[in-house]
């Protein structure tokens, strides 16, 4: 799987899976730009200021159409054009119907179903002008299969995986293929935040080796993995994969629970 001669954009590229698949996009010869929050208050963020040669970082809302408007264009300046499409943007509070206040759940739609229709809405015209391109986004295999007290979070996966489908149908005569990646549990400043709810006086390292245990794999995810399976579904190797979604979860949709 060689970009060489590739331009991606990776919106929520600034951390967690989707920060791993621009550094392998990069590593195979693309030029990256991400956009995404910081992560620190003050703009201030050391991860965005080590970037590998051939990678832009912008910061900035996922939610705001003319901030994704100008994020998109930067990226087609810095790459000389567009092929690849990816949108990791997430958050994930938790609450069912009743417990998520009604800003909660307007501002989840925006960023974690928002955030891929404004990268689709400005980014695919520029895949047409390249002849077509790749999208693929960031679902989650609670868009299929529900834990408890994620009401909001699960919606909007649920939601992804509708709109890509959309795009798949939409744009296929442009040439331009679009998939989703339906990740389980990885270990990302995400899961993280979970697991420090839950904390109980547990290291990481044991909130993550009983939560492995649920898992026919054994063990939580790598965003590294996780970026694999992107960087396949943007090659020319899945030339005739559209519409689909790549369940990449260590076997937990597989397995019954009782």
């Amino acid at each position: 799987m060689d970009f060489a001669g590739k331009s991606a954009f990776v919106m929520g590229g600034t951390t967690g899976i989707g920060r791993a698949t621009a550094e392998l996009f990069v590593e195979r010869g693309a030029r990256v730009t991400v956009f995404g929050a910081s992560g620190s208050a003050d703009g201030a963020d050391p991860e965005l200021d080590a970037l590998p040669d051939g990678m832009l970082a912008l910061v900035g809302d996922g939610s705001i159409a003319a901030e994704v408007d100008g994020a998109i264009k930067r990226a087609a300046e810095h790459g000389g054009g567009l092929d690849i499409l990816v949108c990791s943007a997430a958050i994930h509070p938790y609450g069912d119907a009743v417990d998520t206040d009604p800003s909660v759940w307007a501002r989840v739609m925006a960023v974690n179903i928002g955030s891929a229709y404004l990268t689709a809405h400005f980014g695919v015209p520029h895949l047409r002008r390249r002849g077509g391109g790749s999208i693929i986004n960031v679902a989650s295999n609670q868009g299929s299969a529900n834990s408890a007290g994620l009401s909001a979070y699960a919606t909007s996966k649920g939601a992804l995986l509708a709109f890509t489908r959309t795009l798949a149908v939409d744009f296929g005569k442009d040439g331009i293929r679009a998939n989703t990646v339906s990740p389980g549990p990885i270990d990302t400043p995400l899961l993280r935040v979970a697991a420090r709810k839950l904390k109980d006086g547990r290291s990481l390292e044991e909130i993550y080796d009983d939560w492995g245990k649920n898992l026919p794999i054994c063990r939580i995810g790598r965003a590294r993995e996780m970026a694999e399976v992107i960087a396949f579904l943007a090659s020319d190797r899945a030339s005739y994969v559209t519409g689909a979604d790549y369940v990449a979860d260590g076997g937990l949709l597989a397995a019954l629970g009782f």
